[in-house]
């Protein structure tokens, strides 16, 4: 299963456009059997089709990665093209669990009006489907929950406690999330008066040219004891010195923890560090970061030391050496969820057993955010963009004091 997941992860573009095709032959088949009833489909044109647009999708991704880097429309076309993939996906998938339905329920389909209800019950589902879509890229894309939490750290001196630390992450800059929108959305946060303010990775998505602009608006984000950020994957692809040149040259007040341990400017010590994202090819579950041992062994002793990391996947690293409150991103927790009680099922399970929200593994806590921006379509369904507002208290790290509806505790 590890090897399959890895496999996923580095042929993740192919895999989806391959999805894409065999998603669009599905429902060209189904289409027609709905348009035409008790018309056939012979099996070799069916899968003639569904090679050729297979093969069509995976030779678009090239196209799609140069559109993107062209900027201007044609990075719009390419993240249209996206949009209708991941919505082919999905509606193929409809249309396969309807077949699956009937196929597996033979009571449902016996009898002279089996095929008639087929055709009824498939297009309901199939347009109830559409509907949601819909929605997602529309008005569910662009929802913000502000979710609050009240979290005890081991060793927070009491004139320390109640310290309101805002999390945001996963920006994307470039990918729908700049310009005014960029702009009132520094409002929103500065509006929550953060006394730490933190984006834990993904500040761009993969256009330099976007980062000056990006970066200016950035520099209106306010908290009474700094902002500070980590690089996360997609930084890499914008270009990390890029990114940590125009933070420094149009927005100082964003310091980046590259590696480093910072003492903050409270009235007990209090210290806040943070690693680099490792890249694109580093993939996996229980990950472990080079540059978060090293700093790692000098912990102070005199106050916590909270972490910020862009994977939430190095948490088993982080608990071992010591680190009593973790927060991380990348996830986006799925975009995608399926309201299951008690848990939602997102497509991040794949990627991550940290999708979303908070996790304890002995006395330290992470707490996953979902993002403020999106990672190609710009879509969200039971996942809406995070502005996460946590409060700390002093105490043994177990007891959570408030948490909303993200907030239920996993423990690891």
């Amino acid at each position: 299963m590890h090897r399959l997941r890895r496999y996923l992860l580095a042929h993740m573009w192919e895999v989806l456009s391959a999805g894409a095709g065999l998603s669009q032959a599905l429902i060209l088949h189904w289409g027609v059997g709905i348009a035409t009833p008790g018309s056939s489909f012979p099996a070799p044109l069916w899968l003639g089709i569904a090679a050729l647009l297979v093969a069509a999708n995976i030779g678009m991704i090239p196209l799609v990665a140069r559109a993107r880097a062209r900027g201007g429309a044609w990075r719009r076309v390419g993240r249209d093209y996206m949009a209708i993939a991941g919505s082919t996906i999905l509606l193929g998938t409809s249309v396969l669990a309807s077949w699956f339905v009937f196929r597996f329920l033979p009571w449902l389909v016996t009898g002279e009006d089996g095929p008639e209800l087929f055709r009824v019950a498939s297009a309901i589902v199939v347009a109830t489907v559409a509907l949601v879509l819909a929605w997602g890229f529309s008005i569910g894309q662009l929802r913000i929950a502000c979710t609050r939490h009240t979290i005890a750290i081991p060793g927070l001196q009491p004139e320390n406690e109640g310290l309101r630390i805002v999390q945001i992450s996963d920006l994307h800059m470039g990918n729908g999330l700049e310009g005014r929108r960029l702009g009132r959305l520094v409002d929103r946060i500065n509006a929550l008066d953060p006394d730490l303010l933190v984006i834990t990775g993904d500040l761009f998505d993969f256009h330099p040219d976007e980062i000056p602009d990006a970066a200016r608006r950035l520099a209106g984000l306010e908290a009474r004891l700094g902002s500070y950020a980590v690089l996360g994957n997609h930084d890499y692809h914008a270009g990390l010195d890029a990114v940590a040149d125009a933070l420094a040259r149009h927005a100082p007040n964003i310091r980046l923890l590259r590696g480093e341990i910072r003492p903050l400017d409270t009235p007990r010590p209090l210290y806040l560090a943070g690693v680099d994202d490792a890249g694109w090819e580093w993939a996996g579950r229980d990950l472990e970061s080079q540059a978060l041992e090293r700093i790692g062994r000098e912990l102070p002793g005199d106050g916590p030391v909270l972490l910020l990391i862009h994977r939430p996947e190095v948490f088993g690293q982080a608990a071992r050496l010591g680190f009593p409150l973790v927060l991380a991103g990348h996830t986006h927790g799925g975009q995608v969820a399926l309201p299951l009680p008690g848990r939602a099922l997102s497509v991040a399970r794949v990627i991550s057993a940290f999708d979303r929200g908070l996790y304890r593994r002995e006395s330290s806590i992470l707490y996953v955010n979902r993002g403020i921006g999106v990672a190609g379509p710009a879509i969200r369904l039971n996942c809406s963009r995070e502005i996460a507002i946590l409060e700390l208290r002093s105490g043994d790290g177990g007891d959570r004091i408030r948490s909303d509806e993200d907030g239920t505790m996993k423990t690891e």
